[in-house]
């Protein structure tokens, strides 16, 4: 009994299932007083406060959030981006205009003019060719003077707006690839929101069931303390009036202190129940499970009402579903870095009074870009892209599979703590019956002090074995419709008339 007790202490510790029933027999109220803030929650009010006061979930609804948002802006990538850019531009320019070319070629017809200027003179001919003469003479020191190039600098203040449109027309697959991707990025985030949901539903049943366990354990090492010390009492009678030897009475000492020890560990692991569940529901005060731990009488279905919905709801097939179309969108994203991209545009000048001379008052047209040589290997991006999608592919079939296998050793495991808790009322009766027989044994003189202590901790041994197992139903429970996406389901098993309290 030590030993299985001990056993149980260390696993129920290790677990954390610790908390408390409210319908509490006095002996273990006595040892642990209610607070004043103290209150009683049932099953089904402690999943809806969850629900509300959960960080888990909280968090999973942001991340879900975040990932709408993200495809709502994917959605929009084809469409036209219109800017406004507005500039007060201080310039100068600097114009430089060559002269000598076109003095040559004035000086040249100048030249050749100068003779028929001077017979519009009407002069003597000697005088009119000494006129000639003369000016012939002087004409290259006139255009040597003057300068051979001119400078003209322009300082001037322009405001420039201007709007400019550019339109997606083709973009090689890039667009729809980000859009798929922000679509799977959702349905990744929408899964993960799910799982968190079935791991808190999970932990509930652990923690909110797991301080009826505790407190059902407390109370059976209570009992079997106090059953030891009354026969611990009749041993020492029996000493004194001399009908029972020393080693008798020295074994059921030993025996009623193993038990107390058991009782300070179970006091432990019910206050350490106490405060797991009030952590996990965000209490102020002490709250008191106010529903029992239960086994339903009839089976939960056949296998197939949990494998058929787990491959439609299935929380870790959703990930990997949605991990592989992620994958797949990235290898189209990655191929199309080698296709052009086509593209419409168009910019208006709103004050084109004020605009340079080179710069048009609007514009439009279609353009397109193809990338000839890149800084990064495409292929091989290519490449390492299609090897995640194959990859996630094979995770999503990996990920199918295990699902089948975790909901049929749920489902094993939920009908085998079904069948086992109802076979046991009929060991608890024979042990209740055993103590009986071997304490009245033991007063007449008929059994030893050891088959009177085998026979309670036989007792106590059945007592806590039914809990455990109607636990670990409910959590066997839990899991299976955790596993087959029917986690808000698990309330309809308490509702049904088929239920057994384990009391």
């Amino acid at each position: 009994m030590a030993g299985r007790l001990k056993a149980f202490g260390a696993g129920l510790l290790a677990a954390t299932v610790l908390t408390a029933p409210v319908a509490m027999a006095q002996t273990i109220e006595s040892v642990t007083p209610k607070a004043s803030t103290a209150r009683a929650l049932t099953f089904e009010q402690a999943e809806a406060r969850l629900r509300e006061t959960s960080n888990l979930s909280r968090a999973a609804d942001h991340n879900q959030q975040a990932a709408q948002a993200h495809a709502n802006v994917a959605n929009g990538l084809m469409r036209p981006t219109v800017s406004l850019d507005a500039m007060l531009i201080r310039y100068r320019k600097t114009f430089d205009i060559p002269l000598a070319d076109g003095l040559d070629r004035a000086q040249q017809d100048l030249g050749a003019a100068i003779p028929g200027l001077v017979d519009t003179i009407g002069v003597a001919p000697d005088l009119a060719g000494l006129i000639e003469q003369r000016l012939q003479q002087v004409l290259p020191e006139i255009f040597t003077a003057l300068p051979q190039d001119i400078r003209l600098q322009l300082d001037e203040t322009s405001f420039r707006p201007t709007v400019t449109a550019i339109q997606p027309i083709y973009t090689g697959g890039a667009v729809p690839a980000l859009q798929r991707a922000a679509a799977a990025n959702l349905d990744l985030a929408e899964a993960r929101r799910t799982e968190a949901a079935e791991l808190e539903s999970v932990n509930l049943v652990r923690v909110y069931f797991g301080q009826v366990l505790a407190a059902e354990a407390l109370e059976v090492a209570i009992e079997t303390r106090d059953g030891f010390n009354l026969h611990l009492e009749n041993a020492q009678r029996m000493e004194r009036e001399g009908v029972l030897a020393r080693a008798q009475v020295l074994q059921v000492e030993v025996a009623r202190d193993t038990a107390q020890r058991q009782v300070n560990r179970a006091e432990v692991e019910y206050q350490n129940a106490i405060a797991a569940l009030d952590r996990l529901m965000e209490a102020s005060g002490r709250v008191d499970p106010a529903t029992p731990l239960f086994v339903n009488r009839e089976s939960v279905g056949g296998l197939h009402l949990f494998t058929d919905p787990a491959r439609a709801s299935n929380a870790r097939i959703a990930q990997a579903s949605a991990g592989r179309n992620l994958a797949e969108a990235g290898a189209d994203l990655a191929a199309s870095q080698f296709k052009p991209k086509v593209y419409a545009f168009g910019t208006y000048n709103m004050n084109p009074d004020d605009a340079l001379a080179t710069e048009p008052d609007w514009a439009f047209g279609i353009g397109m870009r193809y990338t000839l040589l890149s800084s990064i290997n495409r292929r091989e991006m290519v490449g390492a892209a299609r090897a995640q999608a194959s990859a996630a592919a094979v995770i999503e079939r990996q990920a199918r599979e295990d699902s089948r296998l975790l909901v049929t050793r749920a489902y094993n495991q939920t009908e085998l703590a079904r069948r086992q808790f109802l076979s046991m009322d009929s060991s608890l009766r024979a042990a209740t019956e055993n103590l009986r027989v071997q304490e009245i044994g033991f007063r007449e003189g008929e059994t030893t002090a050891a088959m009177v202590i085998d026979a309670r901790n036989m007792l106590a041994t059945a007592q806590l074995q039914r809990a455990l197992t109607a636990y670990e139903y409910q959590l066997s429970l839990a899991a299976l419709l955790a596993t087959s996406g029917q986690t808000g389901t698990f309330a309809d098993y308490l509702q049904r008339p088929d239920r057994i309290d384990a009391q």
